[in-house]
């Protein structure tokens, strides 16, 4: 036994030992607690002699589920097929598989996905004659399952989709038991249903539970712990593991209040605090103590670690967000000649639409990156889709661009119409808008003047891309294309409309660099620009350095770790100043940003950032306030403005800046320049219109015209 215990802390040994009635283990972020929880499985079946059946362990993904049957099987020399360790979902599956008759199924019932479940709510909406344009399949999907947690959510949805998902939802319902289907909401449900109709089988598990465990605690809903209240014996031998300093996750339904229930319900719990880090330096676990301490109505803890003090945190600030991105990716580099790996570093940013000038820069400087839970941003559905219309304003014979925009979003010009219009195109030897003239000779009234509207639009647009803005050209794209509308029925809509404005910041910057150029050409080298950078994607790569967002981060770790973007307004953000719940939830997302980190801690930010095309100039995050100013090092524009000499003169700051903004440059392995003449051995002598990265933009003269090329290319010469 002495074996078992070796290597725990003493606060770690008290939760393995503490069997007997209710114990809350409050586990901070690298803790040990699945050390814990397994050596508590252990200890349970070796010394207190439980049989492993008596045992429930409940954790979140099948992925810690497996990785905990192996700890267990390791320690014990046990099979664990048979051993209650599983997600909730996986329980409640065996549990009704044995008894859902008693609920009018027959045990072979099968168990829907995410997307049969789509489909079922689809043909449910065309039965009823509901337009699927209008009322999205995958909205009603997301309000049907609310109901399914909490009826009263009818109440929250507005009119006339309310009554849409009240209908649907009693067909849905209907169909699932008649056709003898459970999809994964409805495993929790129905065992809820099965335990409390019948009091025999709820004491039958009562008696078969001895002793429960579950990991994640802060992370469970409201359905959750009610099943759990239902299957604890007289004995309350419930041991709960969690950090609700890590409960960040209350959009997917997790309540940070069950762990305060929980004191309520089990008045008489006993108290482990886990406060042994085994991840990360004191000067890290140290400011993350110093944020999470401002959030109240939480367990006190402070988090230690025996690694030393460590570095201190690293706090630069960029001129611009450009700034930001550079030093990011100038420090990886110079750390990896260092000899850290790649996938040793994590950049983490609130917001996926952040990764798109990390993307950039990190092609230029050829640095592998992957982008973890996401898809790189030039290759999201939204941006393809505008960058289709923009192609199709552009180049009317594009007919690529023309069969991904015409029916996205959909406009009343179905497949078949379609089907005929391109036959027809190739039959007549005509390119699509030109066949569109022509289309009454082979389509009714209804379908030409629709493909007429269509044609109309792109015409429209072509004509005020001269007129208007580029920021105020991409809104009328959107909003006159119908894009928005579709939007707003698209359960992930909010996600996508911020990738399309950080579109904004894209063209405003394309603007700057080719200042001298029409709109037409600005547009034409951006979309080749995307095209190139689409085709280099490294998202896919299994090693590299980690772009993810905070809430993906949880449970990860890396030895260096960039939080990005650091300023109020994009974390927190705007909406979490007014609600202390949300504020105080964005405190905890920083906290587990901050806990990701085992070496070294940058937090980065900007003085000036291009937000949707506007220009904006955000104080530092309130949580880098938070932090003592000892731990953190300065550096960048804040480190320029705060000396004494910079408060001098304003020459000064200026100077400085300016100096700083020519290090930036100096990365460039040629001096070239606006204005500059050079000359190439193919197209001749030519002039630079505009310098960004690596890349210039030369006008030669006729023929060539002007062209986009690498400025250290062997071929280029300075005259």
């Amino acid at each position: 036994m002495k074996e078992l215990l070796d290597n725990l802390n003493e606060k770690q040994k008290e939760a393995v030992l503490k069997t007997e009635g209710p114990v809350m283990a409050i586990a901070g972020a690298g803790s040990g607690k699945t050390s814990v929880l397994t050596k508590r499985i252990a200890y349970l079946i070796f010394e207190k002699n439980v049989h492993y059946e008596n045992i429930l362990a409940i954790t979140f993904t099948n992925k810690a589920a497996n990785e905990m049957k192996e700890r267990v099987a390791s320690l014990t020399g046990l099979f664990t097929n048979r051993m209650w360790i599983s997600t909730f979902h996986a329980m409640c599956s065996k549990i009704l598989r044995e008894h859902i008759e008693l609920l009018g199924y027959k045990k072979s019932f099968q168990i829907i996905d995410d997307d049969d479940v789509t489909q079922l709510i689809k043909s449910i909406l065309k039965k009823k004659n509901y337009d699927i344009k209008m009322f999205k399949p995958k909205i009603v999907k997301y309000h049907v399952t609310k109901m399914k947690h909490d009826p009263l959510h009818y109440n929250d949805i507005e009119a006339p989709l309310n009554d849409v998902v009240k209908s649907v939802f009693r067909d849905y319902e209907k169909n699932l038991a008649e056709n003898n289907l459970v999809d994964f909401e409805g495993l929790l449900i129905l065992t809820i249903r099965l335990l409390k109709e019948n009091k025999e089988i709820r004491n039958y598990y009562k008696k078969v539970f001895q002793y429960i465990m579950v990991d994640e605690f802060q992370d469970t809903n409201n359905v959750q712990y009610e099943l759990i209240g239902l299957l604890v014996n007289e004995n309350n031998n419930l041991f709960i593991v969690g950090d609700e300093d890590q409960s960040i996750y209350a959009f997917r339904g997790a309540n940070i209040e069950n762990i305060r229930k929980f004191k309520k319900d089990y008045p008489n719990y006993h108290l482990v605090l886990l406060e042994q880090n085994y991840r990360s330096t004191n000067n890290i676990l140290t400011a993350a103590n110093q944020i999470i301490k401002n959030n109240k109505s939480r367990v006190p803890k402070n988090l230690f670690s025996d690694k030393g003090d460590g570095a201190v945190i690293t706090h630069y600030k960029g001129i611009t967000a450009r700034d930001e991105v550079e030093f990011v990716a100038m420090t990886i580099l110079k750390m990896s000649r260092m000899g850290y790996k790649f996938d040793d570093f994590a950049i983490l940013y609130r917001a996926n639409s952040t990764s798109r000038m990390f993307e950039e820069v990190f092609m230029q400087k050829k640095i592998p990156y992957r982008i973890f839970g996401n898809t790189s941003f030039f290759k999201r559905k939204e941006i393809k889709d505008f960058t289709s219309y923009l192609r199709l304003i552009l180049n009317m014979d594009d007919a690529f661009s023309f069969m991904r925009v015409i029916s996205n979003p959909k406009r009343g010009i179905g497949q078949v119409t379609i089907d005929k219009l391109v036959d027809f195109a190739i039959a007549e030897s005509l390119d699509l808008f030109e066949a569109i003239d022509r289309s009454n000779e082979i389509l009714g009234k209804s379908a030409v003047n629709k493909l007429i509207d269509f044609k109309n639009m792109i015409i429209d647009f072509r004509v005020k891309l001269d007129e208007l803005s580029f920021s105020q050209f991409v809104d009328y794209i959107l909003s006159e294309s119908g894009y928005i509308e579709m939007l707003k029925k698209d359960e992930k809509g909010d996600v996508r409309y911020e990738n399309l404005l950080e579109f904004k910041t894209i063209l405003s910057e394309n603007e700057k660099i080719y200042e001298t150029l029409e709109k037409e050409e600005i547009l034409l080298y951006l979309l080749e620009d995307i095209s190139l950078k689409s085709e280099e994607s490294q998202s896919e790569i299994e090693d590299g350095v980690t772009f993810m967002t905070l809430h993906a981060a949880k449970g990860l770790e890396f030895r260096v770790v960039f939080l990005v973007t650091m300023e109020n307004g994009m974390f927190p953000l705007n909406s979490s100043f007014n609600d202390k719940k949300q504020f105080e939830e964005e405190r905890r997302l920083m906290y587990v940003g901050v806990t990701r980190a085992k070496e070294k801690l940058f937090i980065t930010n900007a003085n000036t950032r291009q937000t949707y095309g506007e220009t904006n100039q955000n104080p530092d995050s309130a949580f880098l306030k938070e932090i003592d100013p000892e731990l953190v090092e300065v550096k960048g524009y804040s480190e320029i403005i705060n000396t004494p000499a910079s408060k001098s003169t304003f020459l000064r700051r200026k100077t400085s800046i300016d100096l700083r903004k020519k290090s930036i440059q100096s990365y460039d392995k040629n001096e070239l320049n606006k204005g500059d003449k050079v000359s190439h051995v193919k197209f001749g002598d030519g002039i630079i219109v505009s310098v960004a990265g690596d890349n210039c933009i030369i006008a030669f003269s006729h023929p060539h015209g002007i062209k986009k090329l690498l400025k250290d290319h062997p071929s280029i010469k300075k005259v």
